[in-house]
């Protein structure tokens, strides 16, 4: 069970996560007292609260990612990485996360991502976030907003290995600074036809033309491959080859492309979700991924023109310095050079 969970008398599984207005209450105390320097006595007095109380308070911050600690050594190392790796990719910045426990590596992706988000959210703004595994994982660890609009990206996907939720738009939607604009439809569909049934309902339609002018939007990347893609799960085995024989190699919120970053349409038809020029059209897109195998996907994303920022793990990071690393020359192969130009000289 989840450390955000517990079981009410008649056995019901309820959330014990922090609400919107609790992490904006959380928030003020952390300001009040790690920036401003506020002691506990002075908060507690102006909150009506103990010093004691404000003690646990500024606890839950930390531990529900309201606050985050960052221990700072020699930091030269790190920012090479991230500036060699975002070199690499071609994009303005890469963030990279370190995941020591891999049991929760969806939840610590996740957790960046949002943060991230905190970061860079401004009043006033349009905020496009996909719907993904990695996204409601973190749902817990939702930011305090300014008053802005959150478009839905993509339907949600009912997984054999996922159970369905939708929490990270259920908890946004409970901000009262936010403006949830929500697409309330699946991602994929098995018809064509049930797809554009769907999309020509206002309340879907009108989601999807949201997402026509988005100030930051936020996506997972996936490998179009068996075990890297929840959408590959939800098709046929025909249509996965199809998309392979096809050319595709990545899928972002159900849309596939290729390595040189080129859409392929395959199913496209049957998708419900953002496509891949609105997300080109977005002042900043973020692109989430995790994994080694997931690095020929995001250089993909980034030949696509759909990537400005990405968060990845330090395996990726490696991965896509290790693609990139320049091969050592073969003496071998300048031996028959040097061979020819003395017979040149020769003759």
């Amino acid at each position: 069970m989840s450390e955000h969970t517990a079981v009410d008398a008649e056995g019901r599984t309820m959330s014990t996560a922090p609400t919107a207005r609790h992490r904006r209450f959380l928030a003020q105390l952390a300001r009040d007292h790690y920036l401003g320097g506020r002691s506990k006595v002075e908060i507690g007095k102006a909150n009506g609260l103990s010093r004691f109380q404000v003690a646990r308070l500024l606890q839950e911050a930390v531990d529900t990612g309201v606050v985050t600690i960052t221990i700072e050594t020699d930091a030269r190392e790190d920012d090479s990485l991230t500036d060699r790796t975002a070199t690499a990719l071609g994009l303005d910045s890469v963030v990279i996360v370190d995941i020591p426990d891999q049991t929760e590596a969806s939840q610590q992706m996740g957790r960046a991502a949002l943060a991230l988000v905190g970061r860079k959210a401004r009043a006033g703004m349009r905020i496009g976030l996909s719907w993904s595994r990695t996204l409601d994982a973190a749902a817990a660890f939702t930011p305090a907003l300014p008053r802005c609009t959150i478009v839905q990206l993509a339907g949600a996907l009912r997984l054999e290995s996922h159970r369905p939720s939708s929490e990270i738009f259920t908890r946004l939607g409970q901000d009262p600074a936010v403006s949830m604009v929500r697409l309330p439809a699946p991602l994929l569909v098995t018809e064509a036809e049930t797809a554009a049934d769907l999309r020509a309902l206002p309340e879907i339609s009108g989601t999807l033309a949201a997402a026509d002018d988005l100030d930051l939007a936020v996506v997972s990347v996936a490998s179009w491959a068996e075990g890297l893609s929840s959408v590959w799960e939800k098709c046929t085995p025909a249509q996965r080859q199809a998309g392979i024989d096809d050319g595709a190699v990545a899928e972002v919120s159900g849309r596939l492309f290729d390595t040189s970053g080129e859409d392929v349409t395959t199913i496209d038809d049957r998708v419900i979700a953002v496509t891949l020029d609105q997300l080109r059209r977005a002042a900043t897109t973020v692109g989430v991924a995790r994994g080694a195998e997931r690095a020929r996907a995001v250089r993909a994303a980034c030949a696509a023109g759909i990537l400005d920022v990405a968060v990845i793990d330090r395996a990726l990071a490696d991965a896509v310095l290790a693609d990139g690393a320049p091969t050592e020359p073969d003496p071998a192969d300048a031996a028959p050079t040097e061979s020819a130009s003395d017979e040149e000289k020769v003759s």
